[in-house]
């Protein structure tokens, strides 16, 4: 299965933001979202979603850019 990741502007303080998306055998998704910092723990947050659940989200994700082109 892919994996498929998007790397966040930078951020002070934070080496790098990543949001992943990963489909699993059972047919759901996990998104995980991770944020690495020079002198701290990483912090990873993982989710899952049913594929009507990640639809749901992107479609969201995209009013929100439309939205706020106006």
């Amino acid at each position: 299965m892919s994996q498929y990741e998007n790397v966040a502007m930078v951020q002070k303080g934070v080496i790098e933001s990543v949001l992943g998306l990963q489909p699993n055998d059972d047919g759901t998704f996990t998104i995980t979202a991770k944020q690495s910092y020079p002198r701290k723990k990483d912090k990873i947050i993982e989710m899952t979603f049913t594929e009507n659940g990640v639809n749901a989200l992107i479609g969201t994700w995209l009013s929100a850019v439309e939205f706020n082109k106006k």
